[in-house]
């Protein structure tokens, strides 16, 4: 091993020999774990970022998933506004039918559900 000098404020020290002390190591033992760890610790903030970005990917999914969701709700009410009315088709059905027809009508009732021709 090759030796090096480090030089630490008095307080930073401190805590070294402190944390040393409760590892039951020796300072010097301490760093070479210290700096072991390191690598460790950059493979965790990698796997952080990792599943960071597929938290976004998938809040962004969420978001897109509720606007499907928003507009398959409001479906029905634009559906309601685009179709005619009950009294509308019906004024429709008399409008297109002829006398006879009307008359037939008259005593068994329009058949809103269907056309003139008996069709939908």
């Amino acid at each position: 091993m090759e030796q090096i000098t480090v030089r630490l404020p008095g307080e930073l020290l401190a805590e070294l020999e402190a944390e040393a002390d409760d590892a039951g190591v020796s300072r010097s033992e301490y760093m070479r774990e210290v700096l072991r760890t390191r690598e460790h610790t950059d493979a965790l903030r990698d796997r952080i970022a990792d599943k960071e970005a597929r938290i976004d990917q998938l809040e962004a999914q969420l978001a897109r998933r509720s606007q499907v969701e928003e507009q398959i709700e409001a479906l029905p009410d634009k559906l309601r506004e685009t179709q005619p009315s009950y009294q509308e088709r019906r004024q429709r059905l008399l409008d297109e039918a002829s006398l006879a027809q009307r008359l037939k009508w008259k005593l068994t009732g329009v058949p809103v559900g269907q056309g003139v021709n008996g069709q939908q």
